[in-house]
């Protein structure tokens, strides 16, 4: 089975690659840390040394996940001229990842269903949730750091609805019931801008 591997990494750093890979081939539910032990080339004790507990395996994981997503999508709004642009930029990100890299995606989407009884996760889980909302609200939704309200509506909310429709998109394509390439980025952009004007360029 082909892993992920840092270059020169160390024992540690290898652990949480071979995890990372293993959990989005299988999901969490299906891993444990014997096999992830295995397949990483050390012995389990070794594995209970760096990492402590299962648990804290598994939020390494969301820290690797969550820190790549996050910085992507940092220098990929830093591209955009517009809050709408940015809101188109977001979609295709997603689609290209469900395409090219659907390891990170169906990470999260597990990672998330399994807060929902594991307090450890939730915590992490709520904190991604939290800087998505914040990027969301910075690049996409607010004109400027003093706007309280997008048409009417609370800045946060319209960012977490901007969200979760994304991330219920990728669920949808990861399903199988679309391709993501079918996924029409302007008509999903109209959802929010609508009834403003395209700006020149975009």
């Amino acid at each position: 089975m082909a892993r992920k591997k840092f270059k020169d990494g160390t024992a540690e750093e290898n652990i949480l690659a071979t995890a990372y890979t293993l959990l989005a081939k299988k999901g969490y539910a299906d891993v444990s840390t014997r096999e992830i032990a295995s397949e990483a080339g050390v012995a389990l004790s070794q594995l209970n040394y760096y990492f402590k507990t299962k648990d804290k395996l598994y939020r390494a994981v969301i820290d690797m996940a969550v820190s790549r997503l996050l910085d992507e999508l940092k220098a990929l709004f830093s591209k955009g001229k517009s809050r709408r642009e940015n809101f188109g930029l977001l979609i295709d990100y997603c689609k290209d990842k469900i395409a090219e890299d659907p390891e990170l995606m169906k990470l999260l989407l597990d990672f998330t269903v399994q807060a929902m009884w594991n307090k450890g996760i939730r915590i992490y889980i709520y904190g991604l949730f939290r800087e998505l909302n914040l990027l969301v609200q910075k690049y996409i939704i607010k004109d400027s750091r003093e706007q309280k309200t997008f048409k009417g509506v609370p800045v946060d909310y319209v960012a977490e609805i901007a969200i979760y429709g994304v991330f219920g998109m990728t669920l949808h394509v990861i399903l199988g019931k679309r391709d993501a390439y079918e996924i029409s980025t302007e008509a999903l952009t109209n959802i929010l801008f609508g009834d403003e004007p395209v700006p020149a360029g975009d």
